[in-house]
């Protein structure tokens, strides 16, 4: 149908979905919808989040109908789906991807990943936003529970003995005992499956056992990020 020199293509239910506007394609939000198979809600999150997330300016408006410009709005989802923006600000609260969390607390964002998955224990909080597949926790949020969690671990870690020589060179055991692990059994769980976590060796004796620098199992104790562990005792130790 012709409207005020506008081309109007309409659906079966007469809900208008593209206008030709001075050879300018553009779409309603319905258009929008089903161009890039999104909900409305979707549709209408990108539109009110316009002030930080790029979305294009209405074209043309026909009564209360909105349209956008077809191209700048492909331009647009393209974005979106290639490289979220890591933050977002507006009136109501600064919210971040897990990605610009992971950098924020200094983890990896395999482990943000896991401590979501597990939010019924961990507490996790869940997404404040979504934005086509892309998801963001509030800042505000974030930061409480992570604070929260880390003084919790801190309460939990075992105390460490301070005292000696930082050029001492200790054997795995010894080690533990700085720590204060039962045993080795716990520095041995790191090593064999969380490689990378507890520090290399400062050396290895000719039969393979790994020695440390009491300084270095010092560096370790004050960045660790795990609760610390009694271990298991050795049979026959006291409990």
């Amino acid at each position: 149908m012709k409207e005020a020199g506008v081309d109007v293509a309409a659906t079966a239910s007469a809900s208008p979905t593209r206008a030709t506007v001075e050879g300018r394609v553009l779409l309603s939000r319905h258009g929008i919808c089903t161009t890039f198979g999104v909900g409305r809600a979707t549709a209408e999150r990108w539109w009110r989040h316009r002030a930080t997330n790029g979305h294009p300016a209405v074209a043309w408006q026909q009564g209360r109908r909105q349209w956008w410009d077809e191209q700048a709005m492909r331009t647009f989802v393209n974005d979106l789906a290639a490289s979220p923006p890591d933050r977002l600000d507006d009136d109501e609260e600064t919210v971040l991807t897990r990605a610009a969390l992971a950098r924020r607390f200094h983890v990896s964002v395999q482990h943000l990943a896991n401590l979501y998955s597990a939010r019924d224990d961990t507490g996790h909080p869940r997404p404040a936003r979504r934005i086509g597949r892309h998801l963001y926790w509030s800042l505000g949020e974030m930061d409480s529970w992570w604070q929260h969690r880390e003084a919790t671990k801190r309460d939990s870690l075992t105390s460490v003995d301070h005292s000696g020589n930082g050029d001492d060179l200790l054997t795995l055991d010894q080690a533990a005992a700085v720590l204060g692990y039962t045993d080795a059994s716990v520095i041995r769980g790191y090593l064999a499956r969380s490689p990378g976590y507890f520090p290399r060796p400062d050396w290895t004796d000719p039969h393979g056992r790994r020695h440390y620098l009491r300084r270095t199992v010092w560096a370790f104790a004050d960045s660790r990020t795990r609760p610390g562990r009694a271990g298991r005792p050795r049979p026959g130790a006291p409990g």
